[in-house]
């Protein structure tokens, strides 16, 4: 019986939920304008703890009378306390006047990364500006760090 005990024990351990811990993530985009118009995205994260988490981009992208650009993705991703990390980007003409709608969102990692079903949503990023005509230097508008605190549960 000792043995069935043990094993008993041992399948209550890996069956109990995993922990989460809660962690400020902080968020902002770099936005540049190159030659051509050719405008580029860098999305921006940094946490004040280690967060392992499933992120996913989505809104309306680049968008200009007549176009849309998007690079909607999504990917794992590990943080490191205070290391910030740029983790997706992206880059497309726009001759303004037009306008910038990126979402980030950051979810729970994902038991199965074959699952077709999103995981548990923890916090959410929006970036959203006008751009102006003529407009070919960017404000520092979406580089305003946005700081949001979640649960994500620990890695195993």
């Amino acid at each position: 019986m000792p043995t069935l005990r043990a094993a008993l024990a041992a399948l209550a351990i890996m069956a109990a939920p995993i922990p989460a811990s809660a962690a400020q993530v902080c968020a902002w985009i770099v936005e540049t304008v190159e030659e051509d118009d050719l405008r580029r995205l860098a999305l921006w994260l940094e946490a004040g703890s280690d967060v392992e988490l499933y992120y996913m981009m989505k809104g309306e992208g680049l968008k200009s009378e007549g176009s849309r650009s998007h690079s909607p993705s999504s990917a794992t991703y590990s943080l490191r306390a205070g290391d910030p990390a740029r983790i997706w980007g992206f880059g497309a003409t726009l001759t303004p006047p037009g306008e910038i709608d990126v979402i980030a969102e950051l979810h729970a990692s994902p038991k199965d990364i074959f699952a077709e079903e999103e995981p548990p949503l923890v916090m959410s990023f929006a970036f959203r500006r006008e751009i102006p005509e003529g407009e070919t230097t960017p404000p520092e508008t979406l580089a305003a760090r946005q700081c949001q605190t979640g649960e994500f549960p620990k890695s195993r």
